[in-house]
């Protein structure tokens, strides 16, 4: 199993090193209010959408999984991507949700490929 995963790791690697360029991705995240500052509120909105961005860009590096019983107990899964996102642009929409106030955020991030070959290759190198 490590050696395909390693595989897939340099199979990624390959792919993106040959293409290096800057991608535009967009994510989108929403935050119900409840008793919190609009600041809060709006800070909450735009991690989701930012988590949105990453889910759509992520690495896969790592994983591993408990069994226990036939039935799972741990699932863990490390990516690589946090570190190559950068935010160009975030707005802000507001709605009412019976009463309440729903936050809407839509961020547009960057993500340069030549960051992306270089976090591959160190996650290859701490690997051996």
């Amino acid at each position: 199993m490590r050696k395909f995963l390693s595989a897939i790791v340099v199979m990624i690697l390959f792919a993106t090193t040959a293409h290096a360029e800057i991608k535009t991705y967009t994510g989108y995240g929403e935050y119900l209010m409840t008793d919190e500052t609009i600041d809060y509120a709006k800070e909450q909105a735009e991690l989701l959408a930012q988590r949105d961005v990453l889910d759509k860009v992520c690495v896969f590096v790592k994983g591993k999984s408990l069994m226990i019983d036939n039935e799972l107990s741990d699932d863990e899964v490390t990516t690589i991507s946090a570190g190559i996102l950068h935010v160009t642009d975030t707005k802000f929409s507001f709605d009412m949700d019976e009463g309440e106030i729903l936050i809407k955020s839509t961020v547009t991030a960057q993500i340069d490929t030549a960051e992306l070959d270089t976090l591959l290759e160190q996650a290859i190198k701490e690997r051996r």
